[in-house]
């Protein structure tokens, strides 16, 4: 092979090597999964939920109720006419 030749083919082999680096995903970090609301689901007292548990439970709570009004007034004002 031409010196050109072994140059090229250097070159063609360093880049696949880099290439190939980065084709591979970075090692997985092993870290522990927080679950922020935890027990809200499951009926558990407020009392043995973490703060900011105890706080998406009222918020939730509150969004549900809120919900469950805006329907039933949307009801009576939208009655069929008779």
């Amino acid at each position: 092979m031409s010196p050109k030749t072994v140059v090229a083919v250097e070159r063609a082999r360093l880049l696949e090597a880099s290439l190939s680096r980065r084709d591979d995903p970075p090692a997985a970090v092993s870290e522990p999964q927080v679950i922020t609301n935890a027990g809200v689901d499951e009926g558990d007292p407020p009392e043995l939920l973490q703060p900011e548990n105890r706080q998406h439970l009222a918020d939730r709570t509150h969004q549900e109720a809120t919900q469950t009004v805006g329907t039933k007034r949307d009801r009576e004002t939208h009655a069929p006419r008779t």
